[in-house]
């Protein structure tokens, strides 16, 4: 039983590494009435994270949130990799480094209390949020006469949170569906010190459901999430398919599994 977890689980850290887009650790409150807020902090494979969210109402709640990865403060990309690995040997080795700093921040409005009338003993809870955020994620690749690249990039997404409050514990998932528009730039260097400017702007669409748990006593709790992103590049140009930030035939490289631990605390409001 241990072999298949293990098998389970290295494919999803190693494919968790840093990269030119990362999914957020969003806010999935699940909130109960006008006043209450939750935040939220932690740590995934390869960024620190934070959200807020604050009921406005009994109907109404606002959402904050923003991910740092790890190499914005240290030489760390994620926690597999460092600035200085080096490409695995081999034709057919599969190269899971991890590359960029990325930076992101968001806000959203939405709905929440959309199930009110649930049994006590199954207090389920359905929320929906709509917002827009920016990141930006800046690499330079040592390998290759310290060639720079730069992402600019903003988001527009809609996300459905499904969930089970307890008073011990809370479980759920969320969907988030997502455009985003990238602003590349590459500035190329050769061994003669000679520099060559790309440019290239992508669209791209994603499907990013997450499961989370939050287990705990009183206000504070334990927080557990595991996350899969589904990115779809709308129009890949093939010549880029060899710089960083992208791969195959032009498609933009993104984080596919997202694995985080945190904790959280809740205030409650007044109904």
């Amino acid at each position: 039983m241990k072999r298949y977890i293990i098998f389970l689980v290295i494919p999803m850290v190693l494919q968790s590494c840093s990269s030119i887009y990362i999914p957020a650790t969003r806010s999935i409150p699940l909130l109960d009435k006008k006043g209450e807020f939750q935040g939220e902090a932690g740590i995934s494979t390869n960024s620190i994270y934070a959200n807020g969210s604050y009921a406005i109402t009994n109907k109404i709640a606002a959402s904050v949130n923003g991910n740092l990865s790890y190499r914005n403060f240290s030489n760390r990309y994620d926690l597999l990799t460092d600035i200085y690995t080096k490409d695995p040997s081999g034709w057919f080795t599969p190269d899971y480094r991890g590359k960029f700093a990325h930076r992101y921040a968001e806000v959203s409005v939405g709905c929440i209390n959309m199930l009110p009338n649930t049994p006590p003993k199954l207090p389920l809870k359905l929320e929906l949020f709509g917002g827009m955020g920016m990141g930006k994620s800046t690499d330079t690749d040592r390998f290759y006469y310290d060639s720079h690249y730069k992402s600019d990039y903003y988001a527009v997404f809609g996300q459905g949170n499904f969930g089970i409050k307890h008073r011990i514990f809370e479980a759920g998932v969320s969907l988030r569906l997502a455009y985003s528009h990238f602003n590349y730039t590459a500035d190329i260097c050769n061994w003669q010190n000679e520099h060559s400017f790309y440019q290239n702007k992508t669209d791209v669409i994603h499907a990013e459901p997450m499961f989370f748990a939050r287990v705990g006593k009183g206000n504070l709790r334990f927080v557990y999430r595991l996350g899969v992103n589904f990115a779809y590049t709308l129009n890949p140009v093939e010549e880029f398919g060899d710089f960083r930030g992208f791969h195959g035939y032009g498609n933009l490289d993104h984080t596919i599994f997202h694995l985080s631990i945190g904790a959280s605390y809740r205030i409650g409001g007044k109904k």
